[in-house]
């Protein structure tokens, strides 16, 4: 059995019994034996008792089930509920204390990087701008080329932080743009997002919007220029006019 002092304190089955976590296989049973006689529900008339008796005695038997198996009860000293719940199957081969907690340890850290990936998506373009006439007069065949990145991070449920960057040259000039934006949701029709972008593009804004029907939508943004601190208010109202097609009126000062 494995040492308890190197377990994370997973004390809640063994004080259900009222046993410590150093108890031998006949004390788990022989505790058992004795609480599930205290909290069997036909001893109860009344239905609230016996709702209360039934939920404790399932507790009993989990923690009884839990403890007299031996690698179920190695795997709750090391990790408790969250170890037992964590998907993994006991084979033959994982008897031994350090097989199972290496096991373990394998599983958190790929639902670990499952859980990022999750959270995190990247997407990227290039696009290059080729002359056939140009490189047929030996001038050659490219004339240019963009890259565009954009990575965007769930925060929360409610929250995201857009990161992204273009890059585009041509043969007689170039340049680049960096911005990201923090997106809320307020309620399920209205959002809330603050940019600001370096480069080309140097400004701050923040924009709302909000769904005013199931067909249609307002957006209110702001924006100020860091280069010579102009500002742009716009408005634009969105309305879906088929399955296939919509409309939209913008107007911006």
């Amino acid at each position: 059995m494995v040492d308890k002092n190197e377990g994370s304190n997973n004390k809640e089955l063994y004080a259900l019994l009222h046993i410590s976590p150093e108890a031998s296989d006949e004390e788990i049973r022989r505790a058992y034996r004795q609480w599930a006689q205290v909290y069997h529900p036909d001893k109860y008339l009344n239905p609230n008792m016996k709702d209360v008796a039934t939920e404790n005695f399932q507790r009993v038997y989990e923690a009884y089930e839990i403890l007299t198996d031996e690698k179920r009860r190695i795997i709750y000293d090391i990790y408790g509920m969250e170890g037992l719940n964590s998907g993994l199957e006991l084979g033959p081969k994982l008897n031994k204390v350090d097989e199972i907690k290496e096991e373990l340890e394998r599983i958190r850290r790929q639902r670990e990087q499952e859980n990022f990936a999750a959270k995190i998506q990247s997407t990227g373009s290039i696009m290059a701008n080729l002359s056939l006439p140009n490189f047929l007069k030996g001038d050659g065949i490219m004339r240019g080329m963009e890259m565009a990145n954009e990575v965007q991070s769930q925060i929360s449920k409610n929250s995201a932080l857009v990161i992204g960057g273009n890059l585009a040259v041509n043969p007689k000039a170039g340049g680049g743009m960096a911005s990201a934006v923090f997106r809320h949701q307020h309620s399920p029709v209205s959002s809330v997002e603050f940019m600001g972008s370096i480069g080309l593009q140097s400004l701050i804004g923040v924009q709302t919007s909000r769904h005013l029907s199931v067909h249609s939508s307002a957006t209110l943004g702001f924006t100020l220029s860091l280069r010579d601190g102009s500002m742009n208010l716009s408005n634009t109202w969105n309305r879906q006019l088929s399955a296939t097609s919509s409309g939209n009126v913008s107007s911006s000062l």
